[in-house]
């Protein structure tokens, strides 16, 4: 019998992954797998997301916006990308 992993523990595994990809990866990745650690900077990530990406060095596109939100133990937010239509699968608007 195969062995048994509690949803929870996947999740956990799938975020501690992310973690080692996201810190290899640019100012983004870094500010992400610091928030981890650091209460305050997390705080102003949720409540100021777009100054303190900017203070971070991430620069967002024009008319772009961020939301930031908090997984915790008893939530577990799972973001869906945009649909792709026919025309976004080749590159169109």
């Amino acid at each position: 019998m195969a062995n048994s992993t509690s949803f929870f523990g996947v999740v956990r595994g799938f975020f501690r992954d992310y973690l080692t990809v996201m810190g290899a990866r640019g100012s983004f990745g870094q500010l992400v797998h610091r928030a981890t650690e650091d209460a305050a900077l997390r705080q102003r990530l949720l409540a100021s997301p777009q100054k303190t990406l900017a203070e971070a060095g991430v620069t967002l596109p024009a008319g772009i916006e961020v939301e930031i939100v908090e997984n915790t133990d008893k939530i577990i937010h799972l973001v869906l990308p945009p649909l792709v239509g026919a025309g976004d699968a080749k590159g169109g608007n």
